[in-house]
């Protein structure tokens, strides 16, 4: 009986971390193959490694991790004195005279980590130096060793020993330097992940062709906002390029185009000819309307954002992504959609930048959001309804911001939609979500139009919602933490200058916009 005590205490007392490690993994994931059943589930993770080499190393990566838990912690034996030899052997030999095996070992245990961690994990911006890769690698590999060396210690599965500790971090600083010198000789730094064979091409559509009416009359999308004038569409071109957007399509009027191209058009065509990005425009048209009906007598209202996109139709043959002019998003919501366009997806999937609401608000006025109600765990969008005079509000005893629309109390933690919207496409075919897009516009017609023909608009969201209602297609929302700010109106334009005031200080942008894409 005592023997059976034994081997069941050590066998529990053994395991029971790593039980309750790969339990909370399954636990994780384990909704998901609910949802979608193993079949699923195995396909999607198979299309993933298919089209995106930064997900085979991904999942390298972490096959080598648990290969690297196994040897040190798993499959180990119970050591009677872990406190046995705590110096260790530090040499090329031992203190008898043989070659360290152990320690070459451990420095070649660490090696191929942190190399398939920055292969599969890169999260470094254009214009960080590869001292950065050196100090995030010597303090990560530090600290898992350290964990490794204290889980043997207090498990009773091997001996505590300093020099362990030395050389898989040692180990750990070599695969950093190979990752270095593959930099050098393949653009692999930047989060575009160009290990990837072949380069997928992805359009960003900007829909520049509103009138400004809540801005007094003036094109707002031409105000400068930046320290060398720069206005917000510069900010949202360069942090497309960076996520490894290689093609820009400005949607805009006739009637601004010379306005347009004098201020921000002709500059930013020169600087994509020199990043090898292509631009092209698209003019939207009130008569762009599908055959076989007429513009209503009176109408001037531009028809929405859905037909601002069907105005680029023509142009756009791969994977896109679609962002108002005025908007600023963050880099997060760039780098997140574009990683996502790149992958392969099923005709019917969508995505959306998924911002909180209360990062999202004016102070100067009500605005229009597309306010979304999301699953459980945030991952795919149910509905989105478009809400107009959504205003700020702050409670007077906790200094909280809150919303509301027209009176009625909106969670200031929901997610809304800013109009940045990806639409996927198969290789060497056409985004399938443009022939949705060209059909529901003639329903538009023949349903809406006819009750308010002077205001109806064809919008994006009211479109999506209608689809998710009637199951014909499945958003992923994409969070994004980051604030949003626009020049909705135009008391707005001090504060979003000052606010990129800020992020320049704070070292998010060089205050010569573009420089680092030049230097890269």
């Amino acid at each position: 009986m005592r023997i059976i005590f034994n081997d069941l205490f050590f066998s529990v007392y053994q395991y029971l971390g790593f039980g309750i490690i790969f339990a909370v993994i399954t636990m994780l994931a384990l909704p998901n193959l609910e949802r979608e059943g193993i079949a699923i589930s195995l396909k999607k993770l198979w299309n993933k490694l298919k089209s995106d080499n930064r997900q085979i190393w991904k999942f390298i990566f972490f096959v080598y991790f648990f290969m690297v838990l196994s040897r040190t912690l798993i499959c180990r034996n119970i050591w009677k004195s872990p406190w046995e030899n705590v110096i260790g052997e530090w040499g090329l030999y031992t203190s008898s005279g043989e070659v360290n095996a152990e320690g070459i070992l451990n420095i070649l245990l660490f090696f191929p980590l942190t190399l398939f961690w920055w292969l599969g994990f890169n999260f470094l911006k254009r214009n960080e130096s590869e001292n950065k890769v050196i100090r995030i690698t010597l303090k990560y590999s530090f600290l898992f060793s350290i964990i490794i060396e204290l889980l043997q210690l207090f498990l009773r599965l091997g001996t505590f020993q300093l020099s362990d500790i030395a050389q898989n971090t040692f180990g750990g600083l070599l695969g950093a330097i190979l990752y270095i010198v593959l930099c050098k000789f393949k653009n692999i730094k930047d989060n575009n992940y160009l290990l990837r064979e072949k380069q997928m091409n992805t359009t960003l559509l900007i829909m520049a062709a509103g009138i400004g009416s809540r801005f007094g009359g003036g094109i707002k999308q031409l105000e400068p906002v930046g320290l060398n004038d720069e206005i917000i569409m510069d900010y949202s071109i360069h942090d497309a390029i960076e996520a490894g957007f290689n093609k820009i399509v400005f949607v805009i009027r006739r009637d601004i185009e010379a306005d347009f191209r004098e201020r921000i058009g002709s500059r930013v065509e020169e600087l994509c000819q020199s990043l090898n990005v292509e631009t092209a425009y698209a003019f939207q048209d009130l008569t762009s309307i599908p055959e076989g009906f007429q513009v209503p007598e009176g109408r001037t209202k531009p028809w929405g954002t859905g037909q601002a996109v069907l105005a680029a139709k023509d142009l756009i043959h791969e994977p896109f992504a679609v962002i108002n002019a005025d908007d600023y998003y963050g880099k997060e919501a760039f780098r997140q959609l574009h990683d996502w366009l790149v992958l392969d997806h099923e005709e019917t999937a969508l995505a959306m930048a998924g911002f909180i609401l209360k990062n999202t608000l004016s102070d100067n006025g009500g605005v229009t959001r597309g306010v979304c109600s999301v699953e459980k765990g945030h991952t795919h969008l149910l509905d989105v309804a478009e809400t107009g005079n959504i205003v700020k509000t702050v409670d007077p005893a906790s200094g909280e911001t809150g919303a509301e629309a027209d009176g009625v109390k909106l969670d200031p933690e929901s997610f809304v939609s800013m109009n940045f919207w990806g639409f996927p496409a198969k290789e060497n075919e056409d985004p399938a979500f443009l022939t949705v897009l060209e059909q529901e516009f003639k329903t538009f017609f023949q349903e809406d139009v006819p009750e308010n023909p002077l205001k109806a608009e064809y919008l994006l969201p009211t479109l999506i919602g209608g689809l998710l209602r009637e199951q014909k297609c499945m958003v992923k929302v994409l969070k994004t933490n980051d604030t949003w700010f626009g020049v909705t109106y135009k008391e707005d334009k001090a504060d979003v200058a000052e606010s990129f005031k800020k992020l320049i200080a704070d070292g998010v942008y060089p205050k010569d916009l573009y420089s680092d894409l030049i230097r890269s």
